[in-house]
């Protein structure tokens, strides 16, 4: 299964700048992230309105609306990064960032993992794997 995800940021900046930052997951990993420079301001999600998003044509919905203005902004706008993430480096950044989520499933679902038998993602996905296989026995 392939599952794709974006998330789009941005934020002020104390000049009456905007900081755009653009990041995309396959199938849960990092996988693109790009950063972009702006002085226009990007429409705020307070637009979203119940009739902006009642109505059936896509082309009028609210996130339709929301991407195209913040295209145009991002189209104007000076590119200030752009980086494909390689596995060695998602595997080194395992502790900060995926550690936190599987401490956060453990904490959901009330189950422990022994954390000496991973150090790193490709680790990890084994170790799932095979404490998955046992719990099916």
């Amino acid at each position: 299964m392939d599952e794709s995800r974006i998330i789009i940021d941005w934020k002020e900046q104390g000049d009456d700048s905007y900081d755009i930052e653009v990041v995309g997951y396959r199938n849960f990993k990092q996988y693109f992230s790009e950063a972009f420079y702006s002085i226009e301001k990007p429409l705020s999600i307070l637009f979203v309105s119940d009739s902006s998003i009642s109505g059936e044509v896509a082309c009028n919905s609210a996130t339709s609306t929301l991407l195209k203005y913040l295209t145009n902004i991002i189209n104007k706008s000076v590119k200030t990064k752009g980086h494909i993430f390689t596995e060695k480096e998602l595997n080194s950044k395992f502790p900060f960032v995926d550690l936190i989520a599987i401490e956060r499933f453990e904490e959901i679902t009330g189950i422990k993992f022994d954390h000496s038998k991973f150090r790193n993602r490709a680790e990890f996905q084994e170790y799932f794997a095979k404490w998955l296989d046992s719990q099916r026995q």
